[in-house]
């Protein structure tokens, strides 16, 4: 390990994604009990951090996935100076750590990190099963169309005041090579890889939240299962309130 209200939210997240592949809608819908979200910060350049990776690969084959936890590794660029530059690390990503430690989520900035339900979790370091929650939700919806690019969100809720929304594009790689560096010569699967998101502040309209977001990801002739989508909705300490999404 490295140290370094009951009220209704619309969300409309226009998401612009090149691709040549068929029109095709989809929903993905999230309600009742928490669907969690597994946050993990990582990097290519940690030599502790494939074990990390290796825990939300197998996530694949969990009957959990997309109904009880949406994981996401937020690859980040504080080690990229090791030698090997993280092909997926975002400036934005080490960002979002450092906020959840600012906020007190968090003991330190580190990689293999976790945050599940927006607090750290050590627990795999005790080879430790992520943990379940019987937390209530809100219900939240999420739309996406292939064709218009459009992706809607609607959430609605009774607990904590929603503070911001998110939406990301997921992506799924097999086998890449790390050519130098502490983990050179490994070739690792980087699965659930935050490609791209967006955070917007929601905006209070006629008693109801609403907030927009823009997305640009090219997905022509992807294989299946190599992308999904999701989106998650927290209050003011980045606490998630529900998450949803699936495979598109």
């Amino acid at each position: 390990m490295r140290s370094l209200s009951n009220r209704i939210l619309y969300a409309c997240l226009v998401v612009s994604l090149s691709t040549t592949a068929m029109a095709e809608k989809f929903e993905f819908k999230s309600s009742g009990i928490k669907t969690q979200l597994v946050e993990l910060y990582t990097s290519q350049g940690c030599s502790s951090c494939p074990p990390a990776e290796h825990l939300l690969s197998t996530q694949l084959q969990s009957n959990r996935l997309w109904k009880e936890l949406i994981p996401i590794a937020f690859h980040v660029d504080y080690w990229d100076y090791l030698g090997w530059k993280d092909i997926y690390a975002q400036a934005s990503f080490t960002e979002r750590q450092q906020k959840h430690f600012q906020l007190g989520n968090i003991s330190n900035v580190y990689t293999p990190g976790f945050v599940v339900d927006g607090r750290e979790w050590r627990g795999f370091f005790s080879a430790h099963d992520i943990p379940k929650t019987q937390e209530m939700g809100g219900n939240l919806t999420l739309s996406w169309d292939s064709e218009s690019h459009n992706a809607q969100v609607s959430y609605q809720q009774a607990l904590r005041q929603p503070k911001f929304c998110y939406v990301a594009v997921l992506g799924f790689e097999q086998g890449v090579a790390i050519q130098a560096g502490e983990n050179k010569g490994l070739k690792v699967n980087q699965d659930f890889v935050a490609l791209q998101v967006r955070k917007t502040a929601i905006e209070t309209s006629g008693g109801s939240y609403r907030c927009q977001a823009l997305l640009d990801i090219k997905m022509a002739g992807l294989a299946k299962n190599t992308r999904a989508i999701v989106s998650w909705v927290t209050d003011s300490a980045e606490q998630p309130l529900q998450a949803t999404g699936g495979w598109i």
